[in-house]
């Protein structure tokens, strides 16, 4: 079976409602029975949990009517939740490769939550901002990044921004390394 996404998850119930839909009524009517068999959803409790009635259910199960475009985001958001349940949180981290390669945890355990971090790789502003919209369309949770790049990105997406604070104690190492670069630059004249 194909992975997708990066968490190498099976399919996500969004791409195959999708696709689905895109097919013919018949798929999107097998695809949808699949999906509440695997997710032990009768129709329901579908129909409690998204407020389509339960004719109008019975009718797109039973292909006997076309799926309105609002009927199909309500489902889509509904089974959405419940798989997003089960992943907890989402952190986008937009940084340098160098920076993200530093880090050694991809899950954490947050306040009881589990946290799974997203890289988002940049090495310039416009890679960032590109990265914030793409964390924000993978329905990332928030996103974490250098001040400078929060204050740009905050006014492109609508999901909240962390910036990383820089201590003392962050920043001795570095100035160590400068201090070296700077003595070999000045032997070398």
């Amino acid at each position: 079976m194909k992975k997708w996404g990066w968490l190498n998850l099976e399919r996500n119930i969004f791409d195959e409602l999708i696709e689905a839909f895109l097919k013919s009524n018949e798929d999107f009517s097998l695809t949808l029975r699949s999906i509440m068999k695997r997710m032990n959803i009768s129709i329901k409790k579908l129909s409690q949990e998204t407020g389509i009635p339960i004719s109008t259910l019975n009718k797109i199960l039973n292909e006997s009517r076309d799926i309105r475009i609002s009927t199909l985001r309500t489902i889509i958001s509904y089974f959405r939740r419940l798989e997003r349940s089960s992943s907890d949180i989402v952190i986008g981290i937009i940084a340098s490769r160098y920076t993200l390669d530093n880090i050694s945890k991809k899950q954490l355990l947050i306040k009881g939550k589990k946290v799974l971090i997203k890289e988002y790789p940049v090495s310039n502003l416009e890679d960032a901002i590109i990265s914030a919209i793409k964390a924000e369309c993978d329905k990332v949770d928030g996103i974490v990044c250098a001040p400078i790049i929060a204050n740009i990105i905050e006014k492109f997406i609508k999901i909240p921004i962390v910036s990383i604070k820089v201590r003392e104690e962050n920043i001795i190492e570095p100035i160590d390394r400068l201090i070296e670069k700077i003595i070999s630059y000045e032997t070398k004249d």
